[in-house]
């Protein structure tokens, strides 16, 4: 750029100065060219300063490609920032302030991590500690909890068992060291708890699931409530078909545990059985209807003489006669009376 600046200046006075001597030539026969002739002496005049100051100003000037490549690159990286981030340089700026909140962000990750792994190591003892003492509680309840099922169920001490475990830890499971062992817990602790049965003398009790028919289920089952009244706050217990499997035989302990737990929790029962309906303080029939075209079921609760009719039909049928009528009769007296001498031995 310097070298084609002086170079223009030198070749335009050369050709004002060649111009005027042509001029001045023209001069000797017409002088109406002497204005003209002034004029580009002037002007050639004018040139020699004109170059004069470039050749004084490129010499101050510092040529650096180094510098020139840089300012080119810098550039160059401008327009891609705003091509990639925005339309704006307030768009680039705006997007390298939301990089640098990221980075202060990532570089804190590290620290983080390492204080939530402290928290989880500590957290975990406090968890292995309370699973602990928890689980100590249970062992020495379990003992108590089976004597008293046991007794409630009119079995010898022993024919009900509360077995006790760990629960084992899987590899990726969360884990608890406990007594020197790692093992696996929930919200309900470290133990894996199961209830065993031994209904017949000489035998290994088993787990209550496997072996237990649907009569000693529901009879272990009311047990267990029964034991546990006084420290339950379900106010209603509702039990629906718990006669199923029930022969008559196991019907009078099942009733009777009924009648036991109905006196800390309201007990609802729905049942086709007539020993256990004998031992309700109330005795309600459900039964379906026609009304005005439609089916509707009415609940009615039944005073002493349509209960021993209830108890009947329950026994016999619809038609049943004055022997199963009898027999209802039978069933409620007895039912009565073993309801009253409970109650004095509570007063008394």
């Amino acid at each position: 750029a310097r070298g084609a600046l002086l170079g223009d200046g030198r070749g335009a006075r050369e050709s004002v100065a060649r111009a005027e001597r042509e001029l001045r030539a023209l001069i000797r026969h017409d002088a109406r060219w002497e204005a003209l002739a002034g004029r580009l002496a002037g002007l050639e005049a004018e040139l020699e300063d004109v170059a004069a100051e470039v050749r004084s100003l490129a010499e101050t000037v510092e040529h650096d490609p180094d510098a020139l490549a840089r300012l080119e690159e810098r550039l160059g990286e401008i327009h891609r920032l705003l091509r990639r981030y925005g339309d704006s340089e307030g768009d680039v700026l705006a997007h390298g302030d939301r990089v640098a909140r990221e980075v202060e962000r990532l570089r804190g990750i590290e620290d983080e991590r390492v204080a939530r792994a402290a928290d989880d190591a500590r957290l975990l003892l406090e968890v292995a500690d309370t699973a602990a003492v928890l689980s100590a509680r249970r062992r020495d309840a379990a003992g108590v909890l089976a004597i008293a099922v046991s007794e409630a169920l009119g079995f010898p001490a022993g024919a009900f068992e509360v077995g006790i475990g760990r629960l084992p830890a899987a590899r990726d499971d969360p884990a608890v060291e406990v007594d020197g062992d790692a093992v696996a817990f929930d919200a309900t602790g470290i133990d894996e708890v199961v209830f065993r049965f031994r209904p017949n003398p000489g035998e290994p009790a088993r787990p209550l699931a496997r072996i237990a028919s649907g009569g000693e289920l529901s009879r272990v089952a009311l047990a267990v409530r029964q034991v546990l009244a006084e420290v339950d706050a379900t106010p209603t217990l509702v039990f629906d078909e718990i006669d199923t499997g029930i022969g008559g035989r196991s019907a009078d302990p099942v009733a009777r545990s009924l009648w036991l737990l109905g006196r800390r929790h309201q007990v609802l029962c729905v049942t086709h059985l007539p020993q256990l309906a004998a031992y309700a303080d109330a005795h309600f029939r459900i039964a379906k209807r026609e009304r005005d075209g439609r089916t509707v079921t009415e609940v009615v609760r039944l005073d002493p003489g349509a209960r021993v009719a209830e108890l009947a039909a329950m026994l016999g049928g619809v038609e049943a006669g004055a022997t199963t009528e009898a027999s209802a009769r039978e069933l409620l007296d007895r039912a009565v009376t073993w309801a009253a001498e409970r109650r004095a031995a509570v007063t008394g």
